[in-house]
């Protein structure tokens, strides 16, 4: 039987399970790049508080990519202070899921929105030892703008590097 696939903006019923998909891909993507101890740590419901906020303001939207109704993966955008730039605040999928073709069906789907929402710019930070994230944002025509951030998770500091991408 064929798995039926689609893409929709979550919804706040949804936080719950976004953040479980999030934590699930973060204990796994991460493992070796944070902290083991920072990761073990982490609660399936991290991100639950914030979506359940942020999802009903206009700042902030989420995508999922449901497999038969089940999410299994989940994006956040958010606005920037340029009107015509959207950041790719997350974009993850349930571990299970990865490298089957899943992660450049949602991404096109989530690119098609933020321009039909009328960005035609998209940026992202990624951890700089993620080279699998890399290798994805890059195949995806996202080009490195040579710019480092510092974030602090837990007691250690790690360091992103940011990319951006034309939508036109």
């Amino acid at each position: 039987m064929e798995k039926t696939i689609h893409v929709r903006e979550a919804q706040t019923e949804d936080v719950n399970q976004i953040s479980f998909v999030i934590a699930s891909s973060w204990k796994s993507a991460y493992r070796g790049i944070i902290d083991d101890d920072y990761l073990d740590l982490l609660r399936y419901d991290r991100w639950a508080g914030f979506l359940a906020a942020e999802l009903s303001g206009d700042r902030y939207f989420s995508m999922v990519l449901l497999e038969d109704e089940e999410i299994i993966g989940a994006a956040i955008l958010g606005k920037t202070e340029s009107m015509n730039k959207i950041l790719l605040v997350s974009f993850y999928l349930m571990p299970s899921k990865i490298s089957q073709g899943y992660g450049r069906i949602f991404y096109h789907e989530i690119e098609n929105e933020v321009k039909k929402r009328g960005y035609t710019k998209c940026i992202l930070d990624v951890l700089e030892t993620n080279s699998r994230a890399i290798r994805f944002y890059e195949a995806n025509s996202f080009v490195d703008l040579h710019t480092k951030k510092a974030i602090v998770l837990g007691d250690k500091s790690y360091v992103c590097k940011v990319f951006e991408k034309d939508l036109l």
